[in-house]
């Protein structure tokens, strides 16, 4: 499962990662610790000081990329209904981008050369957000905020939801949906997906009170 420290780096520890997000994106795996360190401004000493090899420096990579679909899932999310528009916009943003999908393309094609990258690239990048998705739902079914079934299930629906026919679309080469229409759609998979769900607004899951959960029946 991935850190996800919240810790704050080092200056150089952070011009190198920066500097490993922008070439992992950009030419891939491939991307040598001394390309890193060029780009950092850094010497390769710094780089190996910070990130023991580059497996380490690309799961690390992984992780700061993902930081917007993460953060979407934080406590302080005001609520379920709230929670899911705010991962279907980071969800959009993130995998909709050009570099990502690019990146995307690239581990696929070269999986069996590097297995290793490919299966840190899924577990950071995906596993890990369905997993905190259905602890989320998981939490929400037993305070009746949403229908109880299977919350691994769950998560990996909405997932699959929002995600559609548009990074496959990318992926490989087709014409994507623009903005406006992206947007609607992950605004039509949130609706379908509460309503699938039994799942209330915020503003009516907060006023909606059930006999025996602090109010009495009428």
């Amino acid at each position: 499962m991935a850190n996800l420290d919240a810790r704050p780096a080092s200056d150089h520890q952070q011009r190198v990662l920066q500097a490993a997000c922008a070439l992992f994106l950009r030419d891939g795996y491939r991307v040598s610790m001394g390309a890193v360190a060029r780009e950092a401004g850094v010497s390769k000493q710094t780089v190996y000081a910070h990130f023991d090899n580059k497996d380490n420096l690309f799961h690390a990579a992984v992780e700061q990329l993902v930081l917007p679909l993460h953060a979407s899932l934080a406590p302080a999310s005001p609520g379920l209904a709230s929670m899911l528009h705010a991962l279907a916009q980071a969800h959009h943003t993130y995998v909709m981008d050009h570099a990502h999908v690019a990146l995307g393309r690239m581990l696929i094609a070269e999986a069996p050369r590097f297995p290793a990258a490919a299966r840190t690239f899924f577990r950071t990048a995906i596993d890990t957000v369905a997993t905190r998705l259905s602890r989320c739902m998981a939490e929400a079914m037993e305070q009746g905020r949403m229908r109880p079934e299977d919350p691994d299930v769950a998560a990996e629906l909405f997932l699959s939801m929002l995600h559609g026919l548009e990074g496959d679309r990318r992926l490989f080469g087709m014409r994507g949906r623009g903005q406006k229409a992206q947007d609607e759609w992950a605004r039509h998979a949130v609706t379908v997906f509460m309503h699938a769900y039994d799942i209330l607004p915020d503003a009516a899951a907060r006023t909606n009170k059930k006999p025996g959960k602090g109010s009495e029946s009428p």
